[in-house]
C-alpha cells in the first residue's frame, strides 16, 4: 500500500509497495484507467483492495472496518452524491499473501467502472506494482521504464499515509548503528517486498558507512534453513537485518540464524510484523503501526466504537482505513461542483495541507508523501511485544502523536 521509489513491471529490479498502513488513493477512470473525464452517474464508487486470506487478513479486516465506519460517519454522501464502498479480495484461497491475478482483476474492475472515484489499496506487500499501472494511463510522450510512464501529463495520482519504504530501511540501519553495529548482514525472503527492502537497507547501510558482509536469501517454504545460517556465519556481522515477511518460514530462518550467529542483534521491519508474533527469537522491529494508546483520544474513542459494534477489539490498523476513506471523501467535498471530474478530485487530494486525524497530525507533500516520518520500535520475542519508543530514519524520536 505505499509506493517505494516506484518501479514497475518491466523495469530493472521491478517491485513496489509495502503494506500495513500505507494507503494508496488513485484517480480511476473508465475505458482503460484514464485519470481524467467526468463521472456522470449519480453515485460515486470507492474501491478497496484487501487480502482476506493469509498473513495480512486480520489487518485487512481492521482496515475495512475503519473504511466502512468513516463512510457511515459521512452519511454515505458527499454533497448531493451518494458514495458506495466496494470491497474486493486481493488474495487467493489458501494463499498466505496477495495474488497477482486477483490484484490485477481488482484494479481493472475499478479502472473500467464509469462511477469509480477512488481506489484504496494495496494492503499487501508488493501488490501496488500491479494495481498502479492498471489504474493509470501511460503517457506515450514519456519514454523509458521509470515511474514517470504512469503519471499522465506529469500528474501524480496516488498518496500514502505512512512513510516510503526506503525510509523504513534507513530506520533499521540507524537503529543498528545506534546500538554499536559497524557491519550488517542482510537476510531477505524471495518475495518482492523482501528483495526490494533488502536493496534499500543495503543502500542505507552504505550511506551510513556500515559494511554489508553478505546479503542472503531465505526462500519461503523451506523446512531447514541451516544453509542460510552457515552463509551468514561465514561472513559474520554485528547485526542482521531481516527484510522479508513474517510467518512460519521467517520464524524458522531467524531461529537458525540466531543459533549460528548468537552475538549478532536481529532487526526486522513491518513486513515481519504482518506474520504475527515470532516463535521465540528476540528481534528488534521497526513498524509503521504504533501502539494504540499513542494515537490520541479521538483514535481511542473510534476503536472503542468499533469494539462495541463488532463485539471484539479491533487493531489500530482500522485508524488508517478510517483516515484513507476520509481523505477520499474530503477530496470529493473539496472538489465541490467538480466532484464528478476525476482530475479535480485528484488535484484536491494531492493538495499539500496539514491534517488533524485519528492517526495524528500530518501533512501531505505535493508528491503524495506524508510528513513527519515516524515509526515504532519494538522488541519482539515469543513472549510478546514491548514498545521501545518512536523512531525516525535518523534515529529515535521523542513524544507520541
Amino acid at each position: 500500500m505505499r509506493i517505494l521509489r516506484p518501479t514497475y513491471p518491466g523495469a530493472p529490479g521491478a517491485a513496489v509497495a509495502l503494506a500495513l498502513a500505507a494507503i494508496l488513493v488513485a484517480g480511476c477512470g473508465g475505458g482503460g484507467g484514464a485519470t481524467t473525464g467526468r463521472i456522470r452517474e449519480r453515485a460515486f464508487t470507492v474501491y478497496t483492495s484487501l487480502p482476506r486470506e493469509g498473513l495480512s487478513a486480520r489487518r485487512a479486516d481492521a482496515v475495512a472496518a475503519g473504511e466502512r465506519l468513516a463512510l457511515a460517519d459521512s452519511g454515505g454522501r458527499v454533497g448531493g452524491h451518494r458514495v458506495r464502498l466496494v470491497e474486493l479480495d486481493s488474495s487467493a484461497a489458501g494463499a498466505d499473501t496477495w495474488d497477482p491475478g486477483a490484484v490485477e482483476a481488482n484494479a481493472r474492475r475499478a479502472a473500467d467502472d464509469p462511477s469509480a472515484s477512488a481506489y484504496i489499496g494495496e494492503l499487501d506487500f508488493g501488490a501496488s506494482a500491479i494495481s498502479v499501472p492498471t489504474l493509470t494511463v501511460r503517457d506515450p510522450e514519456v519514454p523509458g521504464e521509470g515511474p514517470e510512464r504512469y503519471y499522465p501529463r506529469g500528474r501524480r495520482t496516488f498518496l500514502r499515509l505512512v512513510p516510503a519504504d526506503y525510509l523504513l530501511g534507513e530506520a533499521m540501519v540507524a537503529w543498528a548503528r545506534e546500538n554499536g553495529a559497524r557491519s550488517v548482514a542482510i537476510l531477505h525472503d524471495d518475495r518482492l517486498f523482501g528483495r526490494e527492502l533488502a536493496e534499500e537497507a543495503g543502500a542505507a547501510a552504505a550511506h551510513a558507512h556500515l559494511r554489508v558482509t553478505v546479503s542472503a536469501e531465505a526462500r519461503h517454504g523451506q523446512v531447514d534453513y541451516s544453509d542460510v545460517a552457515r552463509e551468514l556465519a561465514a561472513s559474520p556481522a554485528d547485526a542482521v537485518l531481516y527484510t522479508g515477511l513474517g510467518g512460519p518460514s521467517a520464524d524458522r530462518s531467524l531461529a537458525a540464524v540466531h543459533r549460528a550467529v548468537p552475538r549478532a542483534r536481529l532487526y526486522g521491519s513491518s513486513g515481519l510484523a504482518a506474520g504475527g508474533a515470532n516463535a521465540g527469537t528476540p528481534i528488534l522491529t521497526v513498524d509503521d503501526a504504533l501502539p494504540a494508546d499513542l494515537y490520541g483520544r479521538p483514535a481511542r474513542a473510534l476503536l472503542e466504537r468499533l469494539r462495541t459494534a463488532r463485539g471484539a477489539p479491533t487493531s489500530a490498523d482500522a485508524l488508517y482505513g478510517y483516515e484513507a476513506m476520509r481523505v477520499v471523501l474530503d477530496a470529493l467535498r473539496a472538489a465541490g461542483e467538480d466532484s464528478g471530474d476525476r482530475a479535480a478530485v485528484v488535484d484536491a487530494a494531492m493538495r499539500g495541507r496539514d491534517r488533524q486525524s485519528v492517526v495524528g497530525p500530518f501533512s501531505l507533500t505535493r508528491t503524495g508523501d506524508v510528513t513527519p516520518v515516524r515509526f515504532a520500535g519494538y522488541r519482539d520475542t515469543g513472549g510478546g511485544r514491548s514498545f521501545l519508543g518512536l523512531r525516525g530514519p535518523g534515529g529515535p524520536l521523542h513524544g507520541g502523536t
